[in-house]
């Protein structure tokens, strides 16, 4: 069913105005805003930020086996 249809067989439809197309566009724009500056508990912020020191240095945990294999210091487990 095309829009054309669908307006017609709703009485009493009428297309949005620029200017309310526009206002809907700008007060999305505002909620979107207003929920990315909602305020973090503090202990998610630290949650966080362990995790992601414990990301790096799993990381850097990683890389020296991978020096010590690829150099020959590391014995297998066979």
């Amino acid at each position: 069913m095309s829009a054309l249809s669908v307006n017609q067989s709703v009485p009493g439809y009428r297309r949005a105005s620029l200017l309310e197309a526009v206002a809907v566009h700008v007060g999305a724009g505002l909620v979107e805003w207003a929920e990315r500056r909602r305020a973090v508990p503090e202990e998610t912020v630290r949650q966080q930020r362990d995790a992601a020191r414990r990301r790096d240095e799993l990381n850097l945990l990683r890389g020296d086996v991978l020096g010590a294999a690829h150099s020959g210091l590391l014995l297998s487990r066979r």
